[in-house]
């Protein structure tokens, strides 16, 4: 009985320091010396992300996103176009085109938003990790600041939220998406919170029309 009272408390001490932990932790961290134009040399394709307010459940399958710098920026001084793109299980499509910008190009701090609206209404696009040779990336909507029982997640609204964990093959790859699951665990993030998107029986995609096509210059603000 007494074994048991101990264990009981033991787990309601661990529940409670992960409930109260400091969020984002010490050791967060997005990349370092981040490589733009090869990450968006091809396209994404999106095997587990975080339900919030532009990305419901209903969404989460034969996903893929790609990116392109423009040969001038916007007006407001977008300076990527992005194409994300959704296979709908009733057989229709949805396609989004936000714009990007840069904040910190070194450390992949973006900024991702409707392209005509200015850059001050845009929400973060952090790519936490990416490893071209192996063909994976992961991408934060910031820092994850709100603390859960199994660590850190960022909000789930318009701005400030999301996470995707992003292959350049679209067939899954279970060992791979582990691997950068560990990686976002490192870095304090709720894994929880990650579902996976169906990329299995999607349509034939068309291929990417920038490969290998050589990408554009365009000055980065």
């Amino acid at each position: 009985m007494l074994g048991q009272r101990i264990e009981t408390f033991f787990c309601f001490c661990l529940v409670f320091v992960l409930a109260n932990a400091k969020c984002p932790p010490d050791n967060f961290s997005t990349v370092e010396d981040f490589d733009l134009d090869r990450y968006i040399s091809k396209r994404w394709y999106v095997q587990q992300q975080m339900e919030c307010g532009l990305e419901p459940a209903d969404l989460f399958q034969c996903q893929y996103a790609e990116y392109e710098k423009m040969i001038t920026p916007t007006f407001w001084g977008h300076t990527i176009a992005g194409h994300d793109h959704i296979d709908m299980p009733d057989g229709s499509v949805k396609d989004l085109h936000p714009c990007a910008s840069v904040v910190n190009l070194r450390k992949g701090m973006l900024l991702v938003g409707e392209c005509f609206l200015p850059r001050a209404f845009a929400g973060p696009y952090w790519v936490l990790t990416y490893n071209e040779a192996e063909g994976y990336a992961a991408v934060s909507g910031g820092a994850p600041k709100h603390s859960f029982p199994g660590g850190c997640r960022v909000g789930t609204g318009h701005i400030d939220s999301g996470l995707w964990i992003f292959t350049r093959e679209q067939q899954r790859n279970e060992n791979l998406v582990q691997k950068v699951r560990n990686i976002l665990g490192s870095k304090g993030f709720d894994l929880s919170a990650l579902k996976d998107v169906d990329q299995s029986d999607c349509p034939t995609s068309l291929p990417d029309p920038r490969e290998p096509k050589a990408l554009r210059a365009v000055p980065i603000l």
